[in-house]
């Protein structure tokens, strides 16, 4: 059945679904909220003034309200009696039970809170409505208080934002019960300044706020804003807490508007007011610091010892970790200025040593100097022994794949708050026979490949250097990491092994922002048993005109020594967590070479136990952006651009497999296998009968190979996602991709694969699709089904495949892609 059949089929039916909005078990005094327009919006923000609704219409698709719908079909079944009864005989079934248990309290416990959930969930039932209804959404209907009200804080609103002339009012329209509410705003001028003036009694203070003016928010011919007003009174507050002023409030900030003046102008007065209207600010200093590194203990008849270093004091019943270690995480000290920035800094550096699992930061006035502070620094340590399990699913090539990976962690092993980390790992992964059938069944055979690995990691909570540059990244968290690496491949091709070797120095600038740099990041790698028959495939994609070279592809899996240095930096805001707006990038560099021809003398290969290993000189980079907008409380916007090259320092050389490019898959282009699609417009001839695609060129046809990988040294990818609530925890997202990879470097065995300036952007790959998250909130479930839209590996002119997209058939390349996989896909 083709696809168009089933657009056509959607089309109908939302056509139908849109006509027919249910009205009819409405009251004859009852009207559906169907629709608000806003009208005369121009100057401010659309959304914000949405955002005030008191009431809002049930959620459209097209124009149909499916979800109420959905309410209404539930409603049938709806019989609160029997929900009643069953509440009752829940109660009397659970008493029963906790009757039985006797004295077990324990047991007790356990029942009441199985009775309290078992409760609760009828009880949520009785009042709104049963599973079907609970999907759905009531009706809502139009409250002409809720009108009134909303009008009220758009009024506000806008008087807020300086538009004290304006007018706004609302109106009704009315159809077959289906009411359309108008909200009809004129902003006319704004407000500006014309005059922004301080009246500060405290003259310490005022010189301060005069030689920060440059700073403030608020000045001279700016619109009127109570928002920027808000911020600026916070600014301040910020400033004198940060210059030693411990007890001031932005309560005696007060701001004076008077619109008297001039038409259409605001003069602005800022006044701060003195502590008690007569006594100046009180300027604090630090007088102690205390560190207690065991706040959660109490030892009866026993006192903490108490460790003098660096001026500040350290406390605990044993120093697990020595105070010289802690000293340097702490930003305070006997003698400054009180400061909530330098407050904050100390509870960053000591919360990123992830040796405390609570950590608290008090002051407070000496009694016989109140000009002094007392700092009370209090931690409880976390456990020494931590282990953490994970589990997921993955599906590809129709099988699925489960995955894992179990890791301990060990607190300060050497008593200098170290982390030590061990880690195993695993996983199965579905791909597709290489003799193309199962049990020689007529549909594509699928089999298991088998990944597993481990790794050892120490962290050291500082730099590891000959020269003592802590001192200078103390305020960055700096940290050494030293990570030891195994992993191995089973496929049905080859056995693969990598042993690495990383030396890591990490630092953080902020929440936000953190930095990674690797002197040195040492790998062997090495591809035994390969399979014959895969041999052969490689010798067969050869160029015809020259048997005997190998191809790229082929040559990638000789056996290597890699040595490189690379640097990583990670910028996220709001914490990367999809749910408010957000910016994530990732940049990444990698050298390959230089330390390898120093330490081999320039050498093209080593030997290493009877086996040679070729000495890869490269350089790679890669940048990760991804953009998250906030449409409204559970709608979001996410776009992604990714972009790397990797290409060999000669011209004429190649790069190892794993430094390749590679696109499509469940976190690329969804609609296209993983690591088969591109490069650029090469269209992968099948030598066998493997292939699922005819391709007629020059009289000739050709099968597509669907089994080999397709490696590339640039890559091009973006992706737009629409993500939207569906119902309680599910949610839905429709989205688009595009991307390819393509050869830097001549490939006469894969004719089209050279990225070319004049034609790339008809060579990018496209597919578009609809998935569902499941947000178990420890987890999130992503299913995704994709079509290919555009096929850069065909001819020009027949690369537009979306009408040939199958559904139900599994032996069709232009099926539609299934991705089964954990966490969203970026």
């Amino acid at each position: 059945m083709k696809l168009r059949f089933y657009i056509f089929l959607f089309s109908i039916t939302i056509l139908f679904l849109g006509s027919c909005v249910p009205t009819q078990q409405l009251a004859d005094n009852e009207k559906l909220l169907y629709k608000i327009k806003l009208r005369g919006v121009e100057e401010n923000d659309l959304n914000r003034i949405i955002a005030l609704y008191q009431q809002r219409p049930n959620r459209k698709v097209l124009g149909a309200t499916p979800y109420l719908s959905i309410y209404y079909f539930g409603k049938k079944f709806y019989n609160p009696k029997k929900i009643e009864q069953r509440l009752v005989q829940k109660r009397a079934e659970m008493d029963q039970r906790i009757k039985r248990a006797g004295t077990d309290t324990s047991r007790i416990d356990r029942l009441l809170q199985k009775r309290e959930k078992k409760v609760s969930r009828i009880t949520k039932h009785l009042e709104e409505g049963n599973s079907i209804m609970l999907i759905g959404e009531p009706p809502v209907i139009y409250d002409s208080l809720k009108a009134q009200a909303t009008l009220q804080q758009i009024h506000n609103y806008l008087n807020s934002k300086g538009y004290f002339k304006h007018a706004a009012s609302f109106s009704t329209e009315t159809q077959n019960k289906k009411l359309t509410l108008n909200y009809n705003i004129q902003e006319n001028v704004p407000y500006t300044y014309s005059q922004v003036n301080y009246n500060i009694k405290d003259k310490a203070v005022a010189a301060i706020i005069d030689s920060t003016r440059a700073e403030a928010l608020v000045k001279v011919n700016q619109h009127y804003d109570e928002e920027l007003l808000v911020k600026e009174r916070d600014r301040i507050e910020l400033l004198l807490k940060n210059l030693g002023y411990y007890q001031f409030k932005k309560q005696y900030i007060v701001a004076d508007v008077d619109t008297s003046f001039e038409p259409n102008q605001v003069r602005l007065q800022i006044t701060i007011n003195n502590d008690n209207d007569t006594i100046p600010h009180q300027l604090f200093r630090l007088g102690k610091v205390y560190f207690k590194a065991d706040a959660n203990l109490e030892r009866f008849g026993l006192e903490r010892d108490t460790v003098l270093f660096n001026r500040n004091y350290y406390l605990a019943y044993n120093h697990r970790i020595s105070p010289r270690i802690i000293d340097k995480k702490i930003a305070l000290r006997p003698g400054q200025r009180y400061s909530l920035r330098r407050t904050s800094i100390t509870n960053r550096l000591l919360t990123n040593l992830d040796m405390f699992r609570f950590l608290s930061i008090n002051y407070q006035v000496d009694t016989l100097n109140p000009a002094l502070l007392t700092a009370y620094i209090n931690a409880n340590p976390s456990r020494r022994f931590q282990e953490t399990t994970e589990a997921g699913l993955s599906y590809s090539a129709n099988l699925p794949g489960p995955f894992g990976n179990l890791r301990l962690t060990a607190r300060n092993i050497f008593g200098g708050a170290e982390l030590f980390e061990v880690g195993v790992r695993g996983g199965l992964e579905g791909q597709f026979a290489l003799n193309g059938r199962r049990d020689n069944a007529q549909r594509p055979g699928s089999v298991y490949t088998t990944e597993l690995g481990a790794n050892m990691a120490v962290i050291f909570p500082q730099f590891l250097m000959p020269f003592n540059t802590n001192r200078l990244f103390v305020r960055y968290s700096p940290r050494t990491r030293v990570n030891l690496n195994y992993t191995y491949i089973d496929r049905q091709e080859f056995t693969r092994t990598n042993q690495q070797t990383t030396f890591d120095y990490i630092w953080q600038i902020s929440n936000q922002l953190q930095h990674v740099f690797t002197p040195f990041d040492i790998s062997i790698n090495s591809t035994n048993n390969i399979d014959p028959g895969f041999s052969q495939r490689l010798i067969n994609a050869r160029p015809e005109q020259n048997r005997e070279v190998p191809t790229t592809y082929e040559k990638s899996f000789a056996s290597s020594f890699i040595s490189s240095m690379n640097y990583t930096r990670v910028y996220n805001t709001n914490n990367y967590n999809h749910t408010l707006d957000a910016t994530f990038t990732r940049f990444f560099i990698e050298e390959s070479g230089l330390l390898g021809s120093l330490a081999f003398r320039g050498k093209d290969s080593i030997s290493l136990n009877n086996d040679y290993l070729k000495v890869f000189k490269y350089y790679r980079f890669n940048t990760d952006f991804r953009r998250y907008f906030k449409l409204a409380h559970t709608t979001f916007l996410v776009s992604r651009l990714n972009i790397g090259l990797a290409r060999a320092f000669d011209k004429n050389d190649y790069l190892p497999y794993d430094r390749y490019y590679y696109a499509g898959g469940g976190t690329s282009v969804r609609a296209f296998r993983p690591r088969r699609l591109g490069p650029g417009s090469y269209f992968p001839i099948s030598r066998d009968s493997l292939g699922r695609l005819e391709l007629e060129a020059d009289g000739v046809t050709y099968r597509r190979d669907i089994q080999s990988e397709q490696q590339g040294e640039l890559l091009l990818e973006g992706n737009l996602e629409y993500r939207f609530n569906l119902f309680s925890f599910v949610n839905g997202a429709v989205f688009l991709d595009a991307g390819n990879v393509w050869m830097l470097t001549k490939d006469p065995a894969r004719p089209g694969s050279q990225f070319e300036f004049k034609d790339f952007w008809k060579e990018f790959a496209v597919g578009t699709g609809f998935g569902l998250r499941f947000d178990f909130t420890f987890l999130i479930a992503r299913i995704d089904l994709s079509a290919k839209v555009y096929d850069p590996s065909l001819p020009l002119g027949k690369r537009f495949v979306l009408d040939k997209t199958a559904i139900f058939k599994t032996d069709n390349y232009y099926n539609m892609a299934f991705n089964l996989g954990i966490g969203y896909p970026f």
